[in-house]
């Protein structure tokens, strides 16, 4: 299983496909909604379903008109279709002349009651949509969830600039420059707008006659938020305008931070006490040896690591890699894995790894000396062993290579792959540097506790921008006076006022390290968003990243599946009030 860059720790996950940890891309960024399925139970589901024959499954339905065509064809039938087409879309909505690209999209009848229906679309965020068909088109995600609830379609389109949706084949720094937030939500706009979908073509699924749903997890469920706020009339959005009834977003980030040492705040408070005050120690005892230590104790701590030939920071964001790896727990991550890849670092740091005969310590841990010891092993046992070799990159292989952990080094071979299925992410970094979404997961401010090394900072996270962005190509936002908070005026982030936001559903996992960036961060002004009739918010307790998308979690935890059955009926309501505002019969 490979995953691009920008989850770094995916590639662990491929590295060792044979540890029983999960399959889950975690890392450096969100993690997205992900495609795949985690159990037999509901593997089995999916591939009862006709768009489920298999995972890697992205062609035309045999017999589905025009299913693989522009989307502009077919004929109006209730009957269950399952296909996929191109969308001919802008490159620039601001400048129409400068033609258009293909955007692939995906869609399901199975729970489509025929012209006039509901339409909930969605979107993979920053990933190639590619297999997402398989599972999100299906009532074992949210989506297909929210499809069969209000008897709608389910549609899927591919982020501008991932997979097979990019207008360019070389992802130069001028070509670019279209890969905005902006951009990306007038897409949706343009699409829902224009499309005529290839199992209606009578013109009744448009957004003024029929209900439009969006819905997205992580980034795609920022772009969800994003879109209901410039929907309430930003004044900076005075060329956007929302053709969507309602919106969903799950694990939202809608808050674009610079200096992101919440994230990290999240995971230390998350973290079992013995565990976190031994990282704590560390981190406070790495930076000791960093700032303060000779280059023989610098060089002694990196290689007790096999990191020696890491400059200082990137050797501090490798480390890094541990803590990160509490966003990709799950409910069923235990129950059908026996573990998760975050407890079982803990393990490490706590000297109670699988045979080591150690018992279990107390909540003041083990002490620094064997913390850092466990970390060291983790690192070398586990983490490193082909790390870098699934990069696939000649300079890459080896079992300790570190080539791919050079991260603020211009040179790498990483850098130089500017195609769209990059394996460093370097779309998603484009949008965190030069739109700029930031995001960039420091350590905490000094006077207060963190566990990952002080070198984490914001001008450390400039250096791999400018990596993979140098000023002699053109440089990035942040670079040229872009602001951060500029951003967040554009959008609204998480200050936007429930009462100008209607219809909206956002959900957040309690110890979602990206909770930080949400209308549920205990760092939004005022407090964390209150819920309300019309915004309903709901916190899932012992959640983390987009816990309430899946029918694994469902399956194992009774909370979850009543707070998605509570998502379903508010969605069903909200879709309900369309026709009765409009007069507008519903299909039936």
């Amino acid at each position: 299983m490979k995953f691009s860059f920008g989850t770094v720790t995916a590639v662990l996950a491929a590295a060792h496909s044979t540890v029983a940890v999960g399959p889950w891309p975690v890392g450096f960024k969100p993690p997205g909604l992900i495609k795949g399925t985690f159990s037999p139970g509901v593997s089995d589901k999916v591939a009862a379903a006709s768009h489920g024959r298999s995972k890697g499954y992205c062609g035309p339905d045999p017999g589905t008109p025009n299913g693989g065509g522009g989307g502009h064809g077919g004929s109006t039938s209730p009957a269950p279709m399952f296909g996929w087409g191109t969308f001919d879309q802008p490159i620039d909505h601001n400048n129409p002349h400068l033609g258009t690209f293909s955007q692939r999209f995906w869609y399901s009848t199975e729970f489509w009651k025929g012209p006039g229906s509901p339409v909930v679309l969605t979107c993979p965020g920053e990933q190639s949509g590619t297999d997402w068909n398989a599972t999100y088109l299906s009532n074992q995600r949210i989506t297909g969830y929210f499809g069969e609830a209000v008897g709608g379609a389910v549609v899927i389109l591919e982020h501008r600039y991932w997979g097979e949706s990019s207008p360019y084949e070389q992802l130069t720094v001028k070509n670019l420059q279209y890969l905005t937030v902006d951009q990306a939500l007038r897409d949706f706009t343009y699409f829902a707008n224009n499309w005529v979908p290839p199992f209606d073509t009578s013109g009744k699924s448009k957004p003024t006659k029929a209900p439009w749903v969006l819905a997205g997890g992580s980034y795609a469920g920022a772009l969800a938020g994003w879109e209901a706020n410039l929907a309430a009339g930003q004044p900076e959005a005075k060329d956007h305008t929302s053709p969507f009834w309602a919106y969903y977003a799950t694990s939202g980030v809608v808050e674009a931070i610079g200096d992101f040492w919440q994230y990290f705040e999240v995971v230390r408070q998350a973290t079992p006490q013995n565990c976190s005050i031994d990282l704590t120690n560390v981190a406070s005892y790495i930076d000791n040896v960093l700032q303060h230590g000779t280059n023989a104790q610098k060089l002694a701590l990196k290689t007790s690591f096999k990191l020696q030939d890491l400059t200082d920071g990137d050797f501090a964001r490798t480390l890094s890699i541990g803590p990160l790896l509490l966003q990709s727990t799950q409910f069923f991550s235990t129950p059908l894995y026996g573990s998760s890849p975050y407890y079982q670092f803990c393990d490490y740091i706590e000297n109670v790894w699988d045979g080591s005969g150690n018992p279990v310590p107390g909540t003041s841990g083990v002490g620094v000396t064997k913390a850092l010891a466990g970390y060291a092993k983790w690192t070398i046992d586990y983490l490193l062993p082909d790390f870098c070799d699934v990069y696939g990159y000649d300079d890459f292989q080896g079992t300790y290579n570190t080539e791919c952990l050079r991260f603020t080094n211009a040179s790498s071979s990483m850098y130089f792959d500017i195609t769209p299925g990059n394996f460093v992410g370097r779309q998603y970094w484009w949008l965190l540097c030069n739109n700029p979404l930031a995001w960039f997961q420091t350590a905490a401010p000094v006077g207060h506790p963190t566990i990952v090394s002080r070198q984490l900072d914001y001008n450390y996270f400039l250096e791999i921008c400018n990596a993979q962005f140098p000023a002699m190509a053109g440089g990035f936002g942040l670079e040229h006076g872009t602001t951060i908070a500029g951003f967040n005026g554009y959008t609204g982030g998480w200050s936007v006022p429930p009462s100008r936001t209607p219809r909206i559903i956002y959900t957040n996992g309690e110890v979602d390290p990206w909770r930080a960036a949400s209308v549920s961060s205990s760092q939004r002004p005022g407090g964390p968003l209150a819920s309300s009739a019309n915004v309903p918010v709901t916190v899932v307790q012992g959640g983390s990243h987009c816990s309430d998308a899946y029918a694994e979690n469902w399956a194992v935890n009774p909370g979850v599946k009543a707070i998605v059955d509570a998502e379903a009926a508010t969605m069903l309501r909200w879709t309900n009030e369309f026709y009765s505002i409009k007069h507008i019969t519903k299909p039936t």
